[in-house]
């Protein structure tokens, strides 16, 4: 395993654990919440999330980076320019 896969595999891992509790988690592999059935991160997660990471955007951006990386591997019919949209632009 490259370490590129290693590490969009870690963010997965501690997804659950970035937003225990929020019913608000992506429902895979099409990553749409498995509460309000938006393309997650949804408006909640993304609050959720950035409270997780208040004193640390860029550690946000990393993590969310993460998870792009993988979800680009399971939505394979989305352009990757909206998957970065979706994960990543919204943390700056």
């Amino acid at each position: 395993m490259t370490a590129r896969p290693a590490r969009a595999a870690r963010a997965v891992a501690v997804l659950d654990d970035r937003v225990d509790g929020d019913p608000h988690q992506p429902d895979r592999p099409g990553w749409d919440c498995r509460c309000c059935e938006q393309p997650w991160p949804c408006a909640p997660a993304k609050v959720r999330l950035g409270e997780a990471y208040a004193a640390d955007r860029l550690g946000l951006a990393i993590y969310m980076g993460g998870l792009y990386e993988q979800a680009l591997t399971e939505l394979r019919t989305c352009p990757c320019g909206d998957v970065f949209t979706r994960f990543v632009a919204w943390t700056r």
